[in-house]
Parts: C-alpha cells; structure tokens; sequence
C-alpha cells in the first residue's frame, strides 16, 4: 500500500532506525502508519536475542497494519575503538597520548588500549589521528615497533575527556583489518535466520569487501542484497566498483564527515548519490537528517534543507537514525520527513530524468527505458512484473511523476521493493502463461482501488519460465475483476 499524504503519493522512501523508542507496539504499528518503507537493525546495539526479537516485531506490525516494511540489518563492522577505561582520560594540547596495540590493556595515566592492533605499521608519524567522532584530535609524533605490544604515540592539538571504548578515526589510511568482524558473522547469521531483506556493510573500503559478505552469506545458505556504506574517503575514490558488486548505496555521513574535513561531506554526497544513479542501484542518504528532532518536536531551516537537497540530488531514501531509536518525537520526525518529501517531490525543482540509451543495452533494458518514457508522455501507470526487483530499480531512475507498480509472485521481493524510489509493490499469484500473469495483474492492481476498470495503463512482463525475460510491453486497459 503506498503511503499518502492528502491526496498525494510520497515517492521517497524512509528508512527508521529502531531503539528502545520506537521497537514496542503500539509505536512500531504507528510509525509504518505514517510512511516508514524500511526498520534499520543497529547491530552496534543489538545482540542475537534482540535481532530476532525485533525482526518478529516488525513482521508483526506489518501483517497487522497491512503494510509491507523492509528489514535492514545494519552490521557494526570494523570500528577502530579505545580500550577499556574506568574513567577518563583528561588530555591537553600538547599532551602525549600512548596508545597500546592491545585490546584488554586497561587505561592508565596517559596510556590506553586500541581494538586495532595493526595501527601501529599502518600509521606513520604526522598521521592525523581522531578521538570520540573528531572531538578530540592529533597527530602520530612517535611509533614503538621494538616493543610488545607495540605503541603508537599521539601529540594532542585538541583535548578533553577520553572515555572507554571510544572510536579513533584515521583519515585518508586504508586499515588492514578484517571487513566482517566475529560479531559481524554471529549477527549475519542471526538475522538471515530471522529473515531481513537487506545487509548493511560498515566501512568498506574497496569492491573485495562486499564480495567477502556475499560470500559468507552464501556459506550459510542465503543470498541477500548488500546495501554498501560510504563512510571512508577511499572508498568515495572506488564508488563505481563498490557500486559494481552492491544492491544499494548508503551515504553514512556520520564517520564520513569525520574521516574528511565537513566542507567536502556535501561534495562527496552528490559525487556518491550520481554513482549510484548511473550505475542504476539504490541510495539511501543517512546521518543527523533531522537530528535536533531527538529532543524537539520542529527540525531547524538547514536540517529541513538538507533532507530536501537529499531528494534533490536523487536519493531514493532518506534515513533517521537517533530521531527514531532514541528521541522523544519518533513518530513526528517520520511525519516531518514525508512531508519534506512531498513537498519537494511537487516542486517545479524535482522532474522527470529520462532513461538514455546506452552502449550494448540488453533487450530488456530497452524495453524497460521504452515503457518508462510511455507511461511518463501519456501520464499512466507503468505495471512490471519482478522475479529479482531489478526492473524496478532501473525504472525508478527516470523519476517519473506516474505511478510505477511492481508484482512479484515471491514475498522477500517484495519486501525488499519496499526500498525502491517512487515503487509500489504489489504481491501476485504468478502464473504459467503470459495471460496467466496479466490476469494476476489486473487483479492485484483492482484490488488496490489505486487502478480503475477502463484504465490505461503500460505492462512489462514477459515469459518467466524462459530466463524470466521481460521483453514484452503492451499498454493494456484494465478489465473488470
């Protein structure tokens, strides 16, 4: 069903966040009711226990809201962190920080652990090195290799407290550390059991990253979208390959905007928002959208641009991370993001992008850039049929103001058709014939009450026992149920 503000259809799609705010019925139900299309799993926070309570939890609220709900799991990935203090560290300019390449070394004096125990051969001295999310920062002013374990020595340029477990940012070093950590397999296998849609990777830094995941997902008897997470400066440089291997793009801006000085985040958001458009995948636009939301009930003017210029850019989601899982206005932030959407979706700044025809396009591809441009000239619905939901992806991508509807005989597509910019998904029987499937159509499209009897509309489908081809496009007019 698609989500409705007055009269008008948002084509955005909003990604929540769950947390201790927003996982309990009866809010979970409400915020699907006001136009959340995909609940975020923050494995950061979760355990396996939790996983697959919230995973019941949100199949729950769909099936009794009636509305379909994508399931992200979002791994936590490799985070660079401090060690274990039993208070903090208070540092000032000039002040030397040891880091110990020792995970349990406890804190003491000036001296504190890391997780990454390679720092030390990655870094060199002069190596801009970042505490607490860039609250605190430094430069590399000395390395203890001859040592066991080895030490790494920070000069401070800005203080204040360093806590236990706190994140280190090394900008512009690609880390050797392992892209899945033993958390991050424990809680792949926990969700794919449960049943997610999409898999988050956190820091990847090149192609081979996401190829390891689909690897592992593989080992255990699944395979399941990737959704890639831009958050390091190199893999900004490797997008296009990175968006070679991945289903979906996600602009992490919080340890992006952290790895890279803040005036570049902007840049690199429209840099990876246009990968993702030409090489026809998802994006989602994430991180401190509508921050302030967390503790009031109105955003402010720049957040309210942002999430705007987001959509502008051709992001197909938009995300809310804190503001959901945390805030005090979950439900009011949802409302604000689909309003946002809408408002700029109607615009005069936000139009059509016409599919152009590329070198070597495939049959399918044709048709699909064909049918496209029919239902946006005449203003009709566009009806495709999906074995896999890529039909859908590459569709949306002309951001056309006509509805788009997409039938899938198989329900984790359609919960995944959930992510899609501007698509309605829409479960069918299938069938064996091509008149068995437009008859399916036209019953799953009748019962919406969104497609009338009498009405235009274009078809793509095709013979989906031959290669699942769609190669077929006719402009049908919908008979009676």
């Amino acid at each position: 069903m698609p989500k409705t503000t007055e009269a008008y259809e948002t084509k955005t799609k909003i990604v929540a966040t769950l947390g201790p705010a927003s996982w309990a019925e009866p809010r979970l139900s409400d915020l699907l009711r006001r136009g959340v299309d995909v609940c975020r799993i923050n494995c950061s926070h979760a355990n396996h226990d939790s996983i697959r309570k919230q995973v019941a939890a949100i199949r729950k609220a769909s099936e009794s809201t009636g509305l379909g709900v994508a399931i992200l799991l979002d791994l936590q990935g490799p985070k660079v962190r401090t060690g274990p203090a039993t208070k903090s560290i208070e540092l000032q300019k000039g002040d030397v920080l040891t880091i110990v390449m020792e995970e349990s070394f406890q804190a003491t004096g000036k001296r504190v652990g890391t997780t990454y125990p390679n720092m030390a051969k990655d870094v060199s001295v002069g190596t801009a090195v970042l505490f607490a999310d860039g609250a605190l920062s430094g430069e590399v002013s000395a390395i203890r290799l001859d040592v066991t374990p080895a030490e790494v020595d920070v000069r401070m340029d800005v203080g204040g407290p360093l806590g236990s477990h706190k994140g280190i940012n090394l900008p512009g070093i690609e880390l050797t550390i392992p892209s899945l950590t033993d958390k991050d397999k424990g809680d792949l296998a926990a969700g794919l059991e449960a049943g997610v849609d999409y898999v988050a990777m956190s820091f990847v830094q090149h192609p081979g990253d996401v190829v390891r995941l689909k690897d592992a997902m593989r080992t255990l008897g699944h395979e399941l979208p990737v959704v890639a997470k831009i958050e390091k400066p190199t893999a900004v440089e490797r997008i296009k390959e990175i968006c070679a291997v991945s289903e979906a793009i996600m602009v992490a801006r919080g340890d992006l905007g952290v790895e890279v000085s803040l005036e570049k985040v902007p840049i690199y958001q429209k840099r990876i928002i246009q990968a993702a458009f030409e090489a026809k995948r998802i994006v989602i636009t994430a991180t401190q959208m509508l921050d302030s939301m967390e503790r009031s009930p109105r955003p402010t003017r720049a957040e309210t641009t942002d999430v705007a210029n987001a959509i502008l850019d051709g992001t197909d989601a938009v995300m809310l991370s804190g503001e959901t899982a945390i805030g005090k206005h979950p439900l009011e932030a949802v409302r604000v993001m689909d309003q946002i959407a809408r408002e700029v979706e109607s615009s005069e700044f936000f139009g059509p992008r016409p599919l152009l025809a590329e070198e070597n396009e495939t049959e399918t591809e044709t048709v699909l850039r064909a049918a496209s441009f029919a239902a946006q000239e005449r203003g009709i619905p566009l009806v495709i049929f999906n074995w896999t939901g890529d039909s859908a992806v590459a569709v949306s991508k002309a951001r056309g103001t006509h509805p788009i509807y997409a039938l899938t005989a198989d329900s984790q597509v359609y919960n995944r058709l959930q992510l899609v910019w501007g698509v309605t998904p829409l479960l069918t029987a299938g069938g064996e014939s091509l008149d068995e499937l437009i008859a399916a159509a036209e019953r799953a499209l009748l019962s919406t009450d969104q497609v009338a009897v009498g009405e235009c509309v274009v078809m793509v489908t095709g013979h989906a026992r031959l290669e699942r081809a769609q190669n077929v496009m006719k402009l049908h007019v919908m008979k009676s149920k």
